[in-house]
């Protein structure tokens, strides 16, 4: 396959060429907010569209706070440290339509998925000159049917029950899967429904998108990991294995675990050798127009370089994990503060130690070593050997002593968690298994008598209602067809 290159310095350009607004909802958008067809005239236009995509995501109003914050402070391993800040109401599940602090998930994943929509649409009209043009078109519709898959599993995750509650039977995601028209409406489709249409857009972006690495963009093993990763939310193991497994034993993979000896420095070196996605920032181009202030990272970080947030730091209960093992190269992203130990593992690119500019963190090598172990316990024809090699990998890198044990779908879980805390797992992976969620724990700063002090992810008993997000009241205002989740106002 011929390989080139995207122009990473158009990142900053991107607004006059592709105009959205976290503020818009897709389906009741006047076109004049987005690039019109008729100008999407080259592949360079594509190119820029493209771009367009990642830097959208990473702002504040998506990967750069909310999804992160519900990934994470909804689940066990973070807690609120004061009893001010409003961190308390999402640890607390405190969810209204009316309020908005969270609620741009669904505008600005929807603002995405339109402009992928456009694109697909221009492509098809698109003049090349060359055979070699053809690859980078097939690139740039690889990546528009990746992007428009990502979208739809995050919207899944995120506003609708996990799949494996109930197969898939409850309401997913608005199926965005054209241009709409000004003014017309479209109704939620299933869970089920919704997995359908992301495996099929992930399963054609496969066959056209390159292989070429190239940092903060998704590449042929990038995609194969969402596939991984969205198989494994779905309880299809099987497909989970074969396409972690794959990634892993493909001797053309680009990506390697960053060794022990540079892991925590890694965490300040944009690009580690590791990483499959990663949402670019600079001092430049930021999450936020606050200089990074209302990031995820601000709220976790509690050092002495700038001011910072500290609201959030690890329970208890996580430390304990990680204090299993002394020697764990993991302890080296934590440090002590004034009577508390938080969490230093997001510390700034280029080791500069300014932690508000952060690349958010989508995908790891390491996520699919880990995918591929619980996978191989779960499928439908066990392979504990597979199993056992692909957990041992990650608990080698973080302490080069450590001996192989036998893998378990608890161990591989605790691995998850020591690994990926702070990246917006936890709490998916709670209820993608329908795990209860113990948060009673003795450093808890909230109301012993809280409602959610156990979190029940698949409300087996209907009085957690708020495990889902609500669809927020601009947006139901603009879609009546994209029903209300249950015990939420309409």
């Amino acid at each position: 396959m011929k390989k080139y290159n995207i122009n990473t310095g158009l990142l900053i350009l991107i607004t006059s060429v592709i105009m959205f607004t976290s503020c818009s909802d897709f389906l009741n958008t006047n076109p004049t907010d987005r690039l019109p067809v008729d100008q999407v005239r080259t592949l360079k236009d594509a190119e820029k569209i493209v771009t367009g995509f990642y830097y959208s995501m990473k702002w504040n109003d998506y990967y750069g706070t909310p999804l992160m914050l519900l990934g994470e402070s909804r689940g066990d391993d973070l807690r609120p440290r004061l009893e001010s800040g409003g961190y308390q109401q999402i640890y607390n599940y405190e969810f209204t339509p009316s309020n908005y602090s969270y609620s741009g998930i669904w505008a600005v994943a929807y603002n995405v998925i339109m402009n992928t929509n456009t694109l697909l649409n221009s492509l098809e009209n698109i003049e090349i000159s060359s055979m070699d043009d053809t690859v980078p078109r097939n690139d740039y519709r690889g990546q528009a049917l990746a992007i428009r898959a990502l979208c739809h599993f995050d919207i899944a995750r995120v506003y609708g029950y996990p799949y494996q509650k109930d197969n898939g039977a409850s309401m997913g995601a608005v199926k965005g899967d054209r241009v709409l028209v000004v003014g017309e409406q479209a109704a939620r489709i299933s869970v089920a429904e919704t997995y359908n249409f992301i495996i099929d857009d992930l399963t054609k972006a496969l066959k056209l998108i390159s292989t070429e690495r190239r940092h903060g963009y998704l590449d042929y093993w990038g995609v194969k990991g969402l596939l991984a990763r969205v198989y494994l939310y779905k309880g299809d193991y099987d497909n989970a294995f074969k396409h972690a497994d794959e990634i892993l034993t493909d001797p053309d993979n680009p990506y390697e675990l960053v060794p022990n000896s540079q892991y925590v420095d890694s965490w300040g070196q944009p690009n580690s050798s590791e990483t499959m996605l990663e949402l670019l920032t600079s001092a430049l181009s930021h999450i936020d127009e606050n200089g990074g202030v209302d990031s995820w990272y601000y709220i976790l970080w509690h050092g002495e370089a700038g001011f910072s947030g500290g609201n959030l730091v690890p329970t208890d209960a996580w430390f304990a994990l990680l204090d299993e093992d002394p020697d764990d190269v993991r302890h080296g992203l934590t440090e002590q503060g004034d009577g508390f130990r938080w969490l230093s593992k997001f510390r700034g690119n280029n080791g500069d130690q300014d932690f508000k500019v952060n690349n958010p963190m989508i995908m790891r090598l390491s996520e699919i070593y880990l995918i591929a172990a619980e996978a191989a316990l779960m499928k439908s024809s066990p392979n504990q050997i597979k199993a056992d090699a692909y957990l041992h990998a990650i608990r080698e890198r973080a302490n080069p002593a450590a001996v192989q044990i036998t893998a378990t779908v608890d161990e591989v879980l605790k691995e998850r968690r020591k690994e990926f805390i702070g990246e917006g797992h936890r709490y998916y992976d709670l209820g993608r298994l329908g795990l209860i969620i113990n948060r009673d724990t003795p450093d808890s700063q909230l109301p012993a008598d809280s409602e959610y002090k156990t979190v029940d992810p698949w409300n087996r008993s209907g009085n957690q209602y708020q495990v889902v997000l609500p669809i927020s009241q601009t947006q139901r205002k603009a879609n009546p067809a994209a029903l209300q989740n249950p015990g939420y106002p309409d």
